[in-house]
């Protein structure tokens, strides 16, 4: 799969998850960025780079973004570990 295919089926599966907009960005110079934006009236979703090399990567990103939106906040790292434990 290419990454324009990979990134629109992130996008999608976060905005299906949520129920939500979202803007999706990719960050090539901090690849392992995470980073949720809650503020705007559409959430920011940045990711880094290192989503299209380690898909454990992108799982995890994926289900902090989800989780981040859903609570309107963002998640500790104790939630966010719990989280990954009951996946």
């Amino acid at each position: 799969m290419d990454d324009d295919k990979f990134l629109e089926r992130i996008h999608q599966k976060i905005e299906r998850l949520t129920g939500r907009a979202i803007q999706l960005e990719i960050d090539q110079e901090e690849t392992n960025q995470l980073k949720v934006e809650l503020e705007r009236e559409v959430p920011l979703v940045v990711l880094g780079a290192n989503i299209f090399q380690y898909s454990g990567f992108a799982r995890m990103c994926v289900e902090y973004a989800v989780e981040s939106i859903r609570q309107q906040r963002p998640i500790d790292v104790l939630e966010f570990h719990l989280l990954l434990a009951r996946n």
